[in-house]
């Protein structure tokens, strides 16, 4: 009974936890630790004081709250200043945008080793290097239209590869 009345109430838990500290990363931890309280302590649910979703709304609540002062004793030991821990949280990227990164720059490593080397070095050159496509040009001993041009099939190609790695991983292309 009590396994599968959680199950049903992840979805409303995760709500309530993104509705009042809005990542995912963390209202995921937040709903799991949620229901593994609730299941640890099914015995001291009283039906006289609730309904057992209120129950569990309470105890995400409470995990909301211990989330928020555990935050807040890591920001006064950072030199007392919580204004300087928030800001550093909303600069700092969260662990699902880091793996999403991470995914993206694996994607894109792949579809620049499927490229010419003259694209890939182009490519490298201008948006890693920062040359400039005069110092290409002087480089390469070529004229600057024709590095322009290397530039643009370089990121054509680039797209294309890109494209068709996404939609071979079944993820969706706008």
């Amino acid at each position: 009974m009590w396994g599968r009345f959680l199950t049903d109430q992840i979805p409303p838990i995760y709500a309530v936890v993104m509705k009042r500290w809005p990542n995912r990363s963390l209202a995921e931890e937040l709903t799991q630790k949620t229901i593994f309280d609730a299941l640890r302590g099914r015995d001291s649910y009283d039906p006289a004081r609730g309904s057992p979703q209120a129950w569990l709304k309470k105890i995400a609540a409470n995990n909301l709250a211990l989330e928020a002062r555990r935050r807040a004793s890591q920001a006064t030991a950072m030199n007392g200043s919580l204004a300087l821990y928030l800001d550093r949280l909303q600069r700092q990227p969260l662990p699902d945008q880091v793996l999403e990164k991470e995914e993206t720059a694996e994607q894109v490593r792949r579809a620049l080793g499927q490229l010419k080397q003259k694209e890939q070095a182009a490519l490298k050159a201008k948006y890693v290097e920062g040359v400039q496509v005069a110092v290409m040009a002087h480089r390469w001993q070529m004229t600057e239209k024709a590095v322009h041009s290397i530039l643009y099939r370089a990121r054509n190609s680039l797209r294309a590869k890109l494209k068709h790695i996404v939609e071979r991983n079944g993820e969706n292309v706008s």
